[in-house]
């Protein structure tokens, strides 16, 4: 069991009535497994050092003594996640003073400003855990996450609409979802669909794709005629669009482009023959597949959505492209 799995997943069951989100994980959370803030709209949020452990019987509970003050630098309060909680040891929690939420929706939380009681939810039919990057190994999923991130209204319409919009089948959609309600980046149901985490599913799809997508776009590199192409050669929105360094640079206007990254909806060979670019393993530019539906708008950015473009400048290991990447990433988050 992938323990920041569990913790997402935990968040997004509790979502209806009480919102989290991820602050730190791993090392910078230590000994916990995680620092998470959750909160009710119009009350103050409150920080918690998370523990993801498996809580069966009154022995489980144990830990909890070693961690019962808050000796984090935050003075977050140690939270319980968990699995599944049962009615009996809800109480328990309640009575010793163990604040827990578990992937079923139940939870107590009872802080100065902010009191949850929900028990005696039943005990999932199946508590999946597929490794965080098995689901997302799949092109299909990545195709489904990518069309949800790029339109927020998406997750609610039903799933042969998501299926259109990101290009899959119809079943291999519905299995995307079906995953990433499992991992808990997907909470309610079909007519309440929603995404739990959008900032660490975003975190997640970038470090997939170059793994998971990339190599199925049939990248393949090649030398333009235009000595000055950076500054000659235009795309048109609704053919093709930058990614890589010269979307960053048009975004950021802090990179000075090296090497281009063209995602193309036209025939390869008219794309080649358009904008004069000849095959050459060492060309300076890399023409990919668009995997999205293009505009429709003739006056489109020839830019690619900014996690696109993100994905791109990490999997570069590029330095002064990473300095760009974290720009990139704070004003998709802020968008």
């Amino acid at each position: 069991m992938n323990k920041t799995d569990l913790i997402v997943q935990a968040l997004g069951a509790v979502a209806p009535f009480l919102q989290g989100h991820l602050v730190d994980t791993a090392a910078n959370a230590f000994p916990a497994d995680a620092v998470i803030v959750l909160g009710r709209p119009g009350h103050p949020e409150a920080h918690f050092r998370a523990y993801a452990r498996r809580a069966e019987r009154r022995s489980d509970l144990a830990w909890h003594a070693n961690e019962s003050e808050p000796s984090a630098p935050g003075g977050e309060a140690p939270l319980l996640i968990a699995p599944y909680v049962s009615a009996q040891l809800a109480l328990e929690c309640q009575q010793r003073g163990i604040n827990f939420l578990d992937t079923a929706g139940n939870a107590h939380i009872d802080l100065p400003g902010l009191y949850v009681h929900v028990m005696g939810r039943p005990r999932p039919r199946a508590l999946r855990y597929p490794a965080a990057r098995s689901a997302l190994r799949k092109a299909s999923t990545m195709r489904v996450i990518f069309a949800l991130m790029a339109d927020p209204d998406l997750v609610r319409q039903p799933v042969r609409s998501i299926a259109e919009a990101a290009g899959v089948a119809l079943g291999s959609a519905s299995a995307a979802i079906d995953e990433l309600k499992a991992l808990g980046f997907l909470a309610g149901g079909s007519r309440d669909r929603r995404i739990a985490d959008r900032d660490l599913l975003s975190a997640e799809w970038a470090r997939q794709y170059p793994i998971s997508l990339r190599d199925k776009l049939r990248p393949q590199r090649y030398a333009p005629v235009q000595a000055d192409w950076q500054q000659s050669l235009r795309l048109n929105g609704t053919e093709a669009v930058w990614g890589g360094e010269m979307a960053a640079a048009a975004v950021t206007g802090h990179l000075a482009p090296v090497e281009g990254c063209i995602y193309s909806w036209l025939e390869r060979g008219a794309l080649l023959v358009r904008h004069r670019l000849r095959p050459d393993p060492a060309g300076s530019i890399e023409v990919l597949d668009a995997f999205w539906r293009p505009s429709a708008d003739t006056a489109a950015s020839a830019i690619a959505p900014l996690l696109l473009v993100y994905a791109d400048l990490v999997a570069s290991n590029d330095g002064r492209n990473l300095e760009v990447a974290r720009l990139l990433e704070k004003r998709w988050k802020d968008a």
